[in-house]
């Protein structure tokens, strides 16, 4: 059974269409468009500063602690993308912004440097609140594309073996092998779905969502959707579903 339209602070969901079909209907994937993907939920509560403002990036960074850390390897996916975007000089700023020459795959940095260095890379790409939420996306899609390109990614692509429901109760050791100081569990709500919840999150949500969005693909799971809301001031919900 999926669960029911939640309460967040200062507001509801609206009602909810279940996007899984009957057990045993066909559905096809392919008929899934990228909006749909990400299923529509608040963003931020009523009152709360606009996504990617300096006000809202100091609230978040006011809930990192010293010793939250994030893999190298995350941060060089930030500034591939910002490269890509924009050339060195986009990628310069960004390390400009984190305080650092380089950044290696395999040290840890201080999570508040990451996200100095993740919202400079979604400002550049974007244009406003909107386009910043898609770069968000865009960005925790790549640096889940390049954590599954590592050893600890490749190890857990073959260890899911395109198997759903394995890769949902792998991802908490996905996610605490590159950021430290994060705390999740799973449970499952069907036979095609299912909740992650992260409690000490600092991360954007539209950038997890894009992150465990590319892993999905990446295990070639078929008819991936995934939506989140918050539960308090560093906690959050993803729920993940699945054909």
């Amino acid at each position: 059974m999926r669960p029911s339209p939640l309460n967040t602070a200062g507001g509801c969901w609206n009602s909810y269409t279940s996007p899984l079909p009957p057990e045993g209907s066909a559905w096809n994937p392919s008929s899934v468009t990228d909006d749909e993907k990400h299923m529509k939920g608040p963003t931020a509560d009523p009152g709360a500063p606009p996504l990617g403002s300096d006000e809202e990036l100091r609230q978040r960074l006011s809930l990192v602690a010293e010793t939250d850390a994030v893999r190298g390897v995350l941060f060089n996916a930030v500034l591939e993308v910002a490269r890509n975007q924009g050339g060195d000089a986009a990628a310069q700023r960004c390390l400009e912004a984190g305080g650092e020459k380089k950044f290696l795959d395999f040290f840890s940095y201080p999570s508040s440097k990451y996200l100095e260095v993740l919202y400079t890379a979604a400002r550049l790409r974007s244009s406003g609140q909107e386009d910043f939420e898609k770069a968000l996306r865009h960005l925790g899609q790549q640096a889940a594309e390049n954590f599954l390109l590592s050893a600890a990614g490749r190890t857990l692509l073959v260890l899911v073996q395109k198997d759903p429901h394995r890769l949902i109760n792998t991802l908490p050791w996905a996610i605490q092998v590159g950021i430290s100081g994060v705390q999740v569990s799973v449970r499952r709500t069907g036979p095609w779905s299912g909740i992650l919840t992260v409690h000490r999150d600092f991360s954007p949500r539209p950038f997890v969502e894009g992150g465990i969005l590319a892993t999905f693909v990446a295990a070639s799971v078929k008819g991936v959707k995934i939506r989140s809301w918050p539960t308090g001031p560093s906690t959050n919900e993803y729920e993940i579903s699945w054909q």
